[in-house]
């Protein structure tokens, strides 16, 4: 073989090294980039998996909620019957003290 050829060959596999070089070094990248999206995926999987428990618990925190409101409702509402009740028995109580204090003073007669 001639210098000449002898020297293209020579540049050429200097060429094949450095495309393969290159090579390399983006498949190294691309593992790299791979193994970073996986871990983002992971990542995104256990916020979305956070995210669905959250709302799981909010709606369990919401109906609690709303049943101790109802139990407070119905308690209140059996408080106002219980005072009504007692009113109602107040005011009977004074309309006998009023008529028994109308009949004595009818059958005694006021001290002069």
């Amino acid at each position: 073989m001639s210098d000449n050829t002898e020297s293209r060959l020579d540049r050429l596999e200097a060429l094949a090294a450095e495309i393969l070089a290159g090579l390399q070094e983006t498949q190294k990248g691309l593992q790299e980039t791979r193994a970073i999206a996986n871990s983002n995926a992971k990542s995104i999987e256990a916020l979305s998996n956070s995210i669905t428990e959250s709302k799981k618990q909010w709606e369990r925190d919401r109906r609690g909620l709303y049943q101790l409101m109802g139990q407070l409702t119905r308690s209140m509402s059996d408080f106002y019957d219980v005072q009504s009740d007692f009113y109602n028995r107040f005011d009977q109580i004074e309309a006998r003290q009023a008529r028994m204090t109308e009949i004595l003073d009818r059958l005694l007669p006021p001290e002069e």
